[in-house]
């Protein structure tokens, strides 16, 4: 029943993901089956940036399950521009509010929580390139239980 679950949940997030025509990337990395994210395991990322006079809205995608024992995720995020330039930003994942409510998308009833959480609104890429993208939390506890999976999106800027 759960892998059928997990099924239903990515089937959806792929149709809706396909339903923004302002979507330039979107990619996650699966943590399944143990749904363990160590805080050596660097989430590895690329996008390909091919335009530098657009704006773009960028997003982080967090994946968890019910049972995630936080209301918030940091996470260390390093950009590093195909020349090289590297940039590192620090990013609190508000995942429950102060009453303990999911503030997630969530796809389902049950067990998947889904959240996009704002990482840059109106971003300028100074390069045309492969942009690599390396996501580590940053939470005391080394190995983070019930997270799923872990991504990114990037859109065009709305206006």
């Amino acid at each position: 029943m759960k892998k059928q679950l997990y099924l239903v949940a990515a089937l959806s997030a792929a149709v809706l993901s396909s339903c923004n025509p302002g979507r330039i990337y979107s990619d996650r990395v699966s943590l399944a089956p143990d749904m363990v994210w160590d805080m050596d395991n660097a989430i590895l990322l690329e996008a390909d940036i091919a335009d530098t006079n657009q704006l773009y809205d960028i997003s982080l995608d967090i994946r968890t399950v019910d049972f995630y024992p936080y209301a918030n995720m940091w996470l260390f995020v390093k950009t590093t521009s195909p020349s090289g330039v590297s940039r590192e930003d620090t990013i609190e994942c508000i995942l429950r509010d102060e009453k303990g409510f999911s503030t997630s998308n969530r796809m389902c009833f049950g067990e998947v929580e889904d959240y996009e959480i704002p990482f840059a609104n109106a971003a300028v890429f100074h390069d045309t390139g492969k942009f690599k993208f390396q996501i580590r939390h940053g939470m005391r506890m080394e190995k983070l239980p019930f997270v799923n999976e872990v991504g990114m999106s990037i859109d065009i800027h709305k206006q």
